[in-house]
């Protein structure tokens, strides 16, 4: 009984340790349970803390290196200044150097930002260089855009020359529709010098920039090529001048002005022939067919009026002035019996004002045979018109013995002292005609009045 509450004691305790027991089973199953998940987290914590130190370092990395940052940073913005502002060879060798960081460290976000920046800046270079060839440019200039362009290896070495007259031909078209065509002999003179200068130019910039004169043997395919494309383009800008040409010369009106004009085109033409593109044989025939038709309208002029003067003359009596020449000063001057003819003295005027227009053209272009055509035409045209005068008035005319007389004095005038002096002057007009027109136009002109003299009586 003494050990009664030691026995209680004891049986207490060994419940309460039993019962702690149990609870600490269990607890130690939840524990066992949530290991996993703190397996996990413990993972996930140290992969957390690991990015936290990468990322440390790197900004670590990055303030230890934030003055190189910043100007890379920068090549953009100094890249697009340099490009609008002309500076192309700082422009070329910042893009260099982005390419090489490209290729280095393109797996790099910043680089590849970097890389695409570079490349539209050297896109507006390009279009930049493009637009210097398209405007007034001389060859120092225009060898340095063609080596910035080399740099730059946007295209090949045929697509480059192929661009080079192509940027070129762009520009002398525009300064070709620049030129104000209401005046046709100022827009010719001005026409002619553009394509002189212009195409001078572009030829010796595309030699010297494109040197073809290497050995026959020795040349590529490219310099083969470069040279049948030059020659090509000549062709088309020689072609489209020719045509502009043709287009304004009947808009000339004035022999004097188209002699001035073919003056300064064959002075273009042989400052081309320098550079292989003499243009003069290719004038002629357009400075030939231009001058006949000046001499034509002239001719055509001077029949109106002569059929004018017929209709509202007079036949008032006449002196019986001889048929003579002038005199002194004036001995290559038209006789001056045709002075109490006035339809006939319009009519040698008229033909004396179309020689006139032609007198500085006529040793230089082939128009002899053309304007001996032209001029019995006319002739022919006024015999006509003197006959067909004859045959509507006959009976009028007979009417009146003073009339009838100066008519038939008129046409004896026209007959013998008009056409004579006319075809002399031609003679004269058209040196190398003597042997051939002048001798058959009298006879051609003659036959014409036959008509005319038979119906007139002696």
């Amino acid at each position: 009984m003494r050990n009664y509450k030691a026995y209680i004691g004891a049986a207490e305790c060994y419940a309460a340790t039993r019962s702690e027991a149990k609870d600490i089973e269990t607890l130690l199953e939840t524990l066992r349970a949530q290991l996993p998940s703190l397996r996990l987290g413990c993972e996930a914590f140290v992969k957390g803390a690991q990015e936290i130190a990468k990322a440390r370092t790197m900004n670590r990395t990055l303030l230890n290196n934030s003055t190189t940052m910043g100007e890379l940073l920068e090549i953009p913005k100094l890249l697009d200044a340099c490009v609008r502002n002309g500076h192309y060879d700082e422009a070329l060798d910042l893009e260099n150097f982005v390419a090489k960081m490209e290729t280095t460290h393109g797996h790099i976000m910043l680089i590849k930002a970097l890389a695409d920046e570079a490349r539209a800046s050297s896109a507006e270079m390009l279009r930049a260089l493009l637009g210097r060839l398209r405007v007034g440019i001389q060859l120092p200039e225009c060898l340095r855009v063609i080596g910035y362009l080399r740099r730059l290896s946007a295209y090949d070495e045929m697509t480059l020359r192929q661009t080079f007259l192509s940027c070129r031909e762009e520009y002398i078209a525009n300064a070709v529709g620049d030129l104000d065509d209401s005046n046709a002999y100022d827009y010719l003179k001005k026409l002619t010098d553009t394509h002189r200068v212009a195409l001078f130019d572009v030829v010796m910039q595309y030699r010297a920039i494109f040197s073809d004169e290497s050995a026959s043997d020795t040349k590529s395919d490219a310099e083969i090529d470069g040279g049948s494309l030059l020659y090509s383009w000549a062709t088309h800008r020689v072609s489209k001048y020719l045509a502009l040409v043709e287009a304004m010369l009947p808009r000339v009106y004035e022999g004097g002005a188209l002699a001035s004009v073919y003056e300064h085109c064959q002075y273009c033409g042989t400052s081309l022939a320098r550079v292989g593109l003499d243009t003069r044989p290719l004038l002629k025939s357009l400075f030939t067919d231009a001058a006949v038709g000046i001499f034509d309208a002239t001719l055509a002029t001077a029949g109106d009026e002569f059929e004018r003067a017929l209709e509202s003359a007079t036949w008032t009596s006449v002196s019986a002035t001889p048929s003579s020449k002038p005199e002194g000063d004036d001995a290559d001057g038209p006789p001056v019996s045709l002075l109490d003819f006035v339809p006939v003295a319009t009519f040698t005027n008229g033909v004396l004002l179309a020689y006139n227009e032609l007198r500085h053209l006529t040793g230089v272009l082939d128009v002899e045979s053309r304007l001996a055509a032209s001029l019995e035409l006319t002739l022919s045209r006024a015999a006509a018109a003197l006959l067909a005068l004859s045959q509507a008035k006959d009976s009028a005319l007979r009417h009146d013995e003073r009339k009838y007389a100066t008519y038939v004095a008129c046409v004896r005038a026209f007959a013998d002292d008009a056409s004579t002096y006319l075809l002399s002057a031609f003679a004269r007009l058209t040196p190398a005609s003597r042997s051939t027109a002048s001798r058959a136009l009298p006879k051609s002109i003659r036959a014409t009045l036959d008509p005319v003299l038979a119906n007139v009586p002696a």
